[in-house]
């Protein structure tokens, strides 16, 4: 049989508007374990063409596992709550369980979510719309179960460092802060894709790159985070809401470099930086490709001297790195070694 605070549980979580109580008192007062037919045993449907008002996830074996009544009461807030979404509350368990579910059908992973949620209510004293609804306002994204599991990290860490911001303006850079100051690695932001499978996107004297960046509390990107080594640059400055996708942008300069973590490997490799920019004054002609070439053809030097229309001396000072070839030369020699990329005969100074 319940007791009293059990049904103080169910009147201050249990709205009568979508769940019928009696219904519901009456299922734990016959069961000893509670099974995920309960949901529909007490929903009034009162949704749009007669939905559901609670989370059909419930309904499926991967999103609700039978529990003792006791578990399912200390449970009942997260398995009733209903959103009001006229208040600009976006967030509810669907959308943590859909998260969940659409990286790993773990029964493992949804045990902590719900514990989770039973931390960040009963010890943090947190409300449930902001335990729904903070990470949706950070990143406008309604499923992110991976930053909801590091927030309650970032509140475990809270209370090692006597800390009550739960609720900060932007969570990745407080979270980072909080890693540091803990002696934990902070999380690299890595760079997404802008457009259609591209890394970066260049306009006039600006690179434009796509992703999530930690930033102070002026909104200007805190790079050590981020994956990206930008050097010599003019400006770079950032443009997102909060813990949500956004831009950066780089003004260059003839010096300025750019290497991007990871942006062509798998997902599985080894980190590697790539090259994503480099200015002229950074760029050296490669003379060393011109001997490789010719004896990969086995060309003589005065071979390819009178290929190109040189003299043999004034090919062997380019070969040797004495001098450097103009442009016409220097197209006649890509013709003729073969080397079918200019950036073969570039290399970078930093």
């Amino acid at each position: 049989m319940l007791i009293s605070s059990d049904i103080d549980i169910i009147e201050q979580y249990v709205h009568e508007k979508y769940f019928d109580k009696g219904n519901l008192i009456k299922y734990l007062n016959m069961h000893s374990i509670v099974g995920s037919e309960i949901f529909s045993y007490c929903d009034k449907r009162i949704g749009r063409d007669g939905s559901t008002s609670y989370s059909n996830w419930l309904d499926d074996k991967y999103g609700y596992k039978p529990l003792s009544v006791a578990s399912f009461i200390r449970r009942i807030p997260f398995y009733f709550y209903v959103n009001d979404y006229s208040n600009n509350h976006v967030g509810d368990l669907h959308c943590l369980i859909s998260g969940i579910i659409r990286e790993d059908k773990d029964e493992n992973a949804l045990e902590k979510l719900y514990q989770s949620l039973e931390y960040m209510l009963y010890e943090k004293k947190l409300l449930l719309t902001d335990i729904f609804c903070y990470i949706v306002s950070q990143t406008h994204h309604v499923s992110d179960a991976e930053m909801f599991f590091q927030w309650k990290h970032y509140l475990q860490l809270c209370d090692e460092l006597g800390s009550n911001d739960y609720l900060p303006n932007c969570f990745i850079t407080s979270y980072n802060e909080a890693l540091e100051k803990e002696g934990l690695p902070p999380i690299i932001y890595e760079i997404g894709e802008i457009g259609i499978g591209e890394v970066s996107w260049r306009t006039g004297s600006h690179i434009e790159f796509e992703g999530t960046f930690p930033c102070d509390h002026n909104g200007q990107p805190i790079m050590k985070w981020i994956g990206l080594r930008v050097k010599n640059a003019k400006n770079v400055t950032c443009s997102q809401d909060k813990s949500s996708r956004g831009r950066l942008l780089v003004e260059l300069t003839p010096y300025t470099t750019i290497h991007a973590l990871n942006c062509y490997n798998n997902k599985d490799d080894e980190d590697c930086w790539y090259q994503i920019y480099a200015g002229p004054q950074t760029m050296e002609f490669d003379y060393e490709i011109l001997k490789s070439s010719r004896k990969r053809l086995k060309y003589t030097q005065q071979d390819v001297a009178d290929a190109i229309g040189a003299t043999v001396r004034t090919y062997q000072k380019w070969e040797n790195g004495e001098t450097t070839p103009d442009g016409h030369y220097l197209l006649r020699l890509l013709n003729w070694l073969d080397i079918r990329d200019v950036q073969d005969v570039v290399r970078y100074t930093e």
